[in-house]
């Protein structure tokens, strides 16, 4: 095991966190078509689930085609759910060697040895044609989930995403209803918390197979933001829409935020700690945190008492 990184990492400010993470199965040329001119935040080109045994390595010579011709600036981060085991690795090994993916999702994701030769692999990249490239750890399973404290801490991992449809058949639960539910909160706010703890980027929240019911789809987008979730995975891109609008910043929140601050920073040089803000509710550190989340503001730099008050 690679050396485990302090608690707290210091998460990354180099990107925005993506809203909308859409999957694209990667040996499908339409659909691969349609990625190139997506609103989604992030691109996953899908080389496990999604993908036939026998077409796997079709895919393979497709997702990096499609890297290779991807523009060198702009549009949606570019990442990779590679297949487990030696073939996932040579899966990472291809793709990374374009120089041009931000990042690679480790399906059915556990602590342990296959993490550590794929992490390595990614830092090997990394270290030799310089930029950033991230792993993220796609929880799908009894033991993913259970190891998920000691996977997080791994130094290559920046995000976590829940796979609930595997975790389901794992589990032997009943797939989900159109609406969802809260059978499985108890895993959803594990992978919250270690996002969280471990200083990574963001929490995406799973999957959901009902493509055709929008309003359900933004039901549970909603209640997973609740939940602390930052962005969704999308399978259909009439969902990445919804994705961005509920996991988006909403203006109105935004401008509550910046005024919150006002006031607190107004408080502050009074030297009041706990106020009310502008609808009445008491306001505190814990408040003024989430505030600063938001709108990206940092504290005001202290400033010492000078004798002639200027």
């Amino acid at each position: 095991m690679p050396p485990r990184p302090p608690l707290s990492r210091p998460r990354s400010q180099a990107r925005p966190q993506p809203r909308s993470h859409l999957y694209v199965p990667a040996d499908q040329p339409r659909f691969l078509r349609s990625a190139a001119r997506t609103e989604a935040d992030a691109v996953i080109l899908d080389l496990e689930d999604a993908v036939a045994p026998a077409r796997k390595d079709d895919a393979r010579s497709a997702a990096v085609g499609f890297a290779l011709g991807r523009p060198a600036a702009g549009g949606p981060e570019l990442w990779v759910r590679v297949n487990g085991g030696a073939r996932g690795l040579d899966d990472a090994r291809a793709l990374l060697a374009t120089g041009r993916i931000d990042g690679v999702w480790m399906p059915k994701a556990t602590a342990g040895a296959e993490l550590d030769t794929l992490g390595a692999a990614v830092g090997a990249a990394v270290t030799a044609a310089g930029g950033s490239v991230a792993l993220g750890l796609l929880v799908e399973s009894a033991e993913g989930v259970l190891s998920l404290a000691e996977a997080a801490r791994h130094p290559a991992v920046r995000r976590i995403q829940l796979g609930e449809v595997d975790l389901r058949a794992d589990l032997r639960m009943e797939p989900d209803s159109a609406r969802g539910d809260d059978l499985l909160d108890w895993a959803r706010g594990p992978v919250v918390a270690h996002t969280v703890a471990h200083g990574l980027e963001c929490a995406v929240a799973p999957v959901s197979v009902h493509t055709s019911d929008r309003a359900a789809f933004r039901a549970s987008s909603l209640r997973l933001r609740a939940l602390g979730f930052q962005g969704r995975a999308c399978i259909h891109p009439d969902q990445v829409a919804v994705a961005n609008e509920v996991f988006g910043t909403d203006p109105a929140a935004l401008a509550d935020a910046h005024a919150l601050l006002d006031l607190f920073e107004r408080h502050e040089r009074e030297g009041s700690g706990a106020f009310r803000d502008g609808q009445g509710a008491m306001a505190d550190a814990a408040t003024v945190r989430r505030a600063r989340d938001l709108t990206g503001r940092t504290a005001a730099p202290a400033h010492e008492d000078r004798p002639d008050g200027a």
